[in-house]
């Protein structure tokens, strides 16, 4: 792929130009062939690729299937823990009141974003502006959902989650019996689908179909 200038001029009598969702600099806008896109000339960020079709179908489909994993990860058992006789089965959640009864207030609210609410957020605006983008809807709040999704985007961790739970399983294992559990699977479902969703999301691509919908 390679970027198409900013500056190409065309013989439209009045051309379209387009506002960076980012540093909000003009840039004219201009028909893409395939592989081209367009980026800012100030602060680079893409604004435009070619389209074949309705892109954001992708987007759509893998916050869909994200939202669902979400729910079935917070649901059920992540591991299952035993040691001097004694076991116990471990949700997300379980951690989480951990350090809140043990004090650690701030830390157990930080967790709780960045692994919960942070990520169900994200994905929930990710499926409201990529099913009325798909669709061709004007529904109520999608500039606010877009923005949502771009300011939350780099406070989702729950890939980085499902990396500490492998590690603390390892550290787990030298002093009793670990068993992985289904939420255990539904957790790196989960992370794969976030992370597919973040690749299909272009917020650029997001603010110009918004623009010509108003």
């Amino acid at each position: 792929m390679h970027p198409a200038p900013t500056n190409h001029s065309t013989s439209a009598a009045d051309p379209v130009r387009l506002v960076c969702p980012r540093c909000l600099a003009p840039c004219l806008d201009r028909t893409l062939s395939k592989g081209e896109y367009l980026r800012c000339a100030r602060c680079h960020a893409q604004l435009k690729s070619f389209r074949q079709g309705n892109s954001f179908q992708p987007l759509w489909a893998f916050s869909s299937a994200g939202l669902i994993s979400m729910v079935l990860a917070n649901t059920r058992p992540i591991l299952h823990f035993e040691v001097a006789g004694k076991s116990q089965q471990n949700l997300i959640l379980t951690g989480i009141e951990s350090l809140w009864s043990e004090g650690f207030g701030i830390i157990a609210a930080l967790v709780f974003f960045c692994t919960i609410a942070a990520p169900f957020l994200y994905l929930a605006a990710l499926w409201y502006v990529g099913g009325s983008c798909t669709l061709g809807a004007r529904w109520p709040g999608l500039r606010l959902a877009a923005k949502t999704a771009s300011m939350l985007e780099s406070m989702n961790l729950l890939p980085v989650f499902a990396v500490a739970c492998v590690v603390s399983v390892v550290k787990l294992r030298t002093i009793g019996n670990v068993t992985w559990d289904a939420g255990a699977l539904w957790i790196g479902i989960a992370s794969l689908f976030t992370l597919l969703a973040m690749q299909a999301h272009n917020s650029g691509q997001v603010a110009i179909t918004l623009e010509e919908s108003s």
